[in-house]
Order: C-alpha cells, then structure tokens, then sequence
C-alpha cells in the first residue's frame, strides 16, 4: 500500500503543468520603439510624396505674389528696381517684369511646360544677380561685400529659390528619366505574359 501510495503521488508530480510566463507581452521601451519606428516610416513616405509639390507651389505663389505687387504698382522694391536698371524706369518695363514673375508662378502652381518655366525662372534670378555688379552701392555698406544692406539681402536670398527651382527641375528630370527607363520593361512584360498565356505558336 505504501508503495503504491508513493507511486501515485510521483505520477502526480511529473503530471503537474508548470506556469510560464506569457513570452507574447512585449516590454513598454520595445513597443514605444516600434511605434516610433512606425511613425518614423509614416513621416519619411510623406515627406518624399509631398515634399517636392509643397515646394513646387510655395515657390510658385511667391513669383505670383511679388508679379503681381509689380503689375498693380504697388511692390516696395520698384523705387530699388528703377535705380539699379536703367532701362525699368521706362513706362511698361516694371509691369512687364511683374508679368514674366506671374508668368513664371502660374507655371510652378499648374505644372504646366515646367521645364520652360524654370529656365524662365533661372534667367529672371540670374539678372537679379547683376544688379550687384551695376550698383554695387546700395547693397553692400561701405562697399564691403560681406556687410549687406536692406536692398542686398533682398537680392541674397535669391539663392534659396534658384536652388529651390534646381532641386525641383532635377526631381522632374528623375521622374522623366524613370518614366523613359520603366517604359519598354512594362511593355516587355506585357509581351512575355500574352506569349505565355497564348502558348508557343510552333508545332
């Protein structure tokens, strides 16, 4: 009888399920990295979506904004633009100036001829910039041309859209150059999958 009172107690001892931990509960910095990766990805995809347009529009409503201030003869830079080129003191020349700036926004905003449009955008900044060699006086003080004046930090900053439009052109010519490339191998893939769903034609 002892034996067999042994016996079972042992039989219920090895029977005995242990208790384990649930190994599916991830610790709270694991799963705060996980979201953060995720929002990370979320934010990256948007960016490179959004990006280009966001700054395709911005820098289109700039170039109609400032043509349009000329084309109403109400842009505080005219007095500046008379003084520096001769030839925008003439009747016209100033309005005319502010059309070529909408001209060139209507076209960042619609995307409409985008390529002729930036080189439209490209020759306009590039004459901004001769203005510092015609009257090197009134933008830089004491003629120091580290030290800018008012009038010269206008000028500067066209920089930033320069390169804003080069950015936007070289994204343009990618994408082109994607569309060229992506073209035949979509057609060839048409041509494989017809052939392989028709069958060989040859006895």
């Amino acid at each position: 009888m002892e034996s067999i009172t042994r016996t079972l107690a042992s039989t219920d001892d090895n029977t005995a399920l242990p208790i384990q931990p649930n190994v599916f509960q991830e610790k709270p910095a694991a799963l705060l990295r996980t979201t953060a990766a995720a929002w990370d990805q979320h934010i990256v995809g948007a960016l490179h979506r959004w990006s280009i347009p966001a700054l395709r529009l911005a820098l289109g409503l700039v170039f109609v904004w400032f043509g349009a201030l000329k084309v109403f003869g109400v842009s505080p830079v005219t007095p500046m633009l008379r003084e520096t080129y001769a030839f925008l003191a003439l009747p016209g020349f100033t309005v005319l100036l502010g059309a070529w700036e909408m001209l060139i926004g209507i076209g960042l905003v619609s995307k409409l001829a985008l390529r002729q449009t930036l080189y439209l955008m490209c020759l306009h900044l590039a004459g901004t910039f001769a203005a510092l060699w015609l009257a090197p006086s009134h933008f830089f003080l004491h003629d120091n041309p580290l030290v800018l004046t008012v009038d010269g930090e206008f000028v500067v900053k066209n920089l930033v859209l320069l390169t804003a439009g080069l950015v936007i052109g070289s994204n343009e010519a990618s994408r082109l150059t994607r569309r060229v490339v992506q073209t035949p191998m979509r057609r060839k893939e048409r041509t494989n999958e017809g052939v392989a769903e028709g069958g060989s034609t040859q006895p």
